[in-house]
């Protein structure tokens, strides 16, 4: 019986591996989430990809975002709507482009470090959404989604704090 669950916790851990890639340096890490799509909750409208860098040495976690649109967007805002509202204005636009019949726009903003583990703390789903001159998005976890989504990235979450404190005490 213990060896199945070793084999289950062996299996569950190489996934996580693949959702996140840690790199040391001499005075602490860097941590980067592979893009994972957050669906879309407008219609007819495809998922959004999203990955996340953090240094250990920063209070702030960059967040990157391609969105896929059948029109161009002028975009005035990302929300990021969780325990709390977090108003983006100052995000970056790295590019748009016509990508065969959708717009791809990719998009990086940057927020407290805090307020990123709020969001996946709360038993609720976040929601991202983006606004612009002719449309509005939202992207979300369903409550069934979420609880699978929340339980990787806390994990991430965990290993990131477990190595602050290792990196304090030097």
């Amino acid at each position: 019986m213990s060896w199945m669950l070793l084999i289950f916790s062996c299996a569950f851990a190489a996934k996580l591996e693949d959702k996140y890639v840690m790199k040391t340096f001499e005075n602490g890490q860097l941590y980067f989430v592979v893009p994972y799509d957050i669906p879309s909750r407008t219609a007819k409208q495809k998922a959004l990809s999203a990955d996340i860098t953090y240094k250990t040495t920063s209070n702030m976690v960059t967040m990157n975002l391609s969105v896929w649109t059948d029109e161009e967007l002028l975009t005035d805002s990302i929300v990021l709507v969780g325990h709390e509202r977090l108003n983006i204005t100052d995000f970056q636009t790295f590019f748009i482009e016509k990508d065969r019949k959708l717009w791809l726009h990719r998009y990086s903003l940057q927020f407290p470090w805090k307020y990123f583990n709020l969001m996946y703390a709360d038993p609720n789903p976040f929601s991202i959404n983006i606004y612009s001159v002719s449309r509005n998005l939202q992207f979300g976890f369903s409550d069934k989604q979420w609880h699978k989504e929340q339980d990787w990235m806390n994990q991430i979450l965990h290993i990131i704090a477990s190595n602050k404190r290792l990196y304090k005490q030097k």
